[in-house]
């Protein structure tokens, strides 16, 4: 007895180890589990995560505008020479000082090298607020990319539950299926027997294996829709292995009370997107104003030359004498810029803007309408749903007992086949419609889920 001791203890330990990795692998998949993985890795997502801080960086962007701008040029090159006095500044970043240039002593080349360097600042020192109106807009378009966020995670939500629902529907059906393939083959075996028996015609087993392949089809089918199910789970969470199994028994029966909302709320996401484009348009037509207004900028340079013609008025065109004669010089000043077009143009440009927000406004009035019609709509489907389920879970419960005492009576030769089984399909078709109308009270909550933002409720149930 001692030696057999080990090996006893060995097969207990082994099938306690395959009892805890069956119940792993068969461990239910909840709805907040599901969004959990979904959440973590969907595309969608972390495109629109991508847009936040493509946004953040378009407001700093602005924000480093306001630096003054310093501009660098060197350059070296071979011509003519003949100059002008005065310094100016001939294009942004580059300023320009000549002397009096001769046409150089008899016998000298009339081309020489140059060397020219340059370092110019344009600070616009003032733009009237243009400049912060454009930074509150990206302020605007930073909120309008976090509500898209949130508006596409909460879509997504609503999409990742009704595939949940799906497969819970599925799920019901195929067990619905097996059920009924169970009770017509009570059936066909009871007809057999009575047939053998010579208590009942022989037709009545034929029918009976009619029915019965036609469950057995059912089966196939609600199979197929099931494995579809996980397919469409599968491609949220594609992290999830192996069949994905769900709590039907939180599914189908479970009563519960819902409160009754005539309103969306402001903070709703949908709502929250619109509103943060109708601030944008608002914001862009202050600007479209102050661009009428002029820029004012504190100008300053300095600048390093050579040339190759020396002050004796002779000329050489080597490459190194493009250094030699150097001169530096400084040039500042206060510049003004206005588009005086602008301020006649600038009018119908702002009839425009306003009139995008007409539109924006017009937008979010619209879906704000839209949504409060719906939820009003899904809170009076639920209500009367709530009813529907209680009664057709009555009747399935009746036509289950009436189901029995119809076998039993056929049982003992009381009624025929067809009779028996138009009570069973009758009873099919009960069981069938509760699962239908617990799939359909369930698809309207998801619904009002989304137009309220808030699922703890669905989280709380399908757990």
């Amino acid at each position: 007895m001692m030696k057999k001791t080990p090996l006893y203890l060995t097969g207990m330990l082994l099938m306690l180890l395959s009892v805890g990795g069956y119940s792993q692998q068969h461990k239910e998949l909840s709805l907040s589990r599901l969004w959990e993985l979904t959440a973590d890795h969907y595309p969608s997502l972390t495109e629109n995560q991508a847009r936040i801080e493509e946004s953040e960086y378009r407001k700093k962007e602005l924000r480093n505008a306001a630096f003054p701008q310093v501009q660098l040029q060197l350059q070296n090159s071979l011509g003519t020479f003949e100059g002008t006095n005065g310094a100016f500044f001939p294009v942004p970043g580059v300023f320009n000082v000549s002397g009096n240039g001769g046409t150089g002593q008899p016998g000298s080349g009339s081309n020489t090298m140059n060397s020219f360097g340059s370092v110019l600042m344009d600070w616009k020192v003032s733009q009237f607020g243009k400049q912060q109106k454009m930074i509150e807009t990206a302020g605007y378009e930073v909120q309008e990319a976090q509500r898209n966020f949130e508006a596409s995670k909460l879509a997504l939500l609503a999409k990742t539950t009704g595939r949940y629902l799906d497969l819970l529907y599925t799920s019901s059906g195929r067990t619905w299926a097996d059920k009924n393939a169970v009770r017509v083959k009570e059936i066909l075996d009871l007809s057999v027997s009575l047939a053998e028996a010579g208590l009942k015609p022989g037709a009545d087993t034929a029918l009976a294996a009619a029915a019965y392949l036609q469950a057995q089809a059912q089966q196939e089918d609600w199979n197929g829709k099931y494995q579809a199910g996980q397919v469409n789970v599968k491609e949220l969470a594609p992290t999830l292995i192996g069949e994905q199994f769900v709590p039907l028994q939180q599914y189908m029966g479970k009563l519960f009370t819902i409160e009754n909302l005539d309103s969306v709320a402001a903070s709703h996401p949908f709502l929250q997107t619109l509103d943060k484009q109708l601030l944008i348009q608002q914001v862009k037509k202050e600007v479209i104003g102050r661009e009428q207004l002029p820029s004012i900028s504190l100008l300053a340079g300095l600048s390093a030359r050579g040339t190759g013609i020396n002050s004796d008025g002779t000329v050489q065109n080597n490459y190194a004498s493009g250094f030699n004669n150097g001169a530096q010089n400084y040039l500042v000043g206060i510049g003004l810029s206005w588009n005086l077009t602008g301020l006649y143009t600038g009018s119908v440009v702002k009839k425009r803007a306003q009139k995008q927000i007409d539109a924006a406004r017009s937008r979010y009035q619209l879906q704000k309408l839209q949504m409060n019609t719906s939820l009003q709509y899904v809170s009076s489907r639920i209500a009367a749903q709530l009813k529907q389920v209680l009664k057709t879970e009555s009747a399935v419960q009746k036509t289950t007992a009436a189901y029995e005492l119809y076998l039993s009576r056929y049982e003992a030769g009381l009624i025929n086949l067809t009779d028996l089984l138009q009570i069973q399909s009758l009873l099919q078709q009960v069981e069938k419609s509760n699962i239908e109308v617990h799939q359909e009270l369930w698809t309207q909550l998801n619904t009002k889920a989304e137009l309220s933002g808030d699922y703890s409720f669905l989280f709380n149930q399908l757990k």
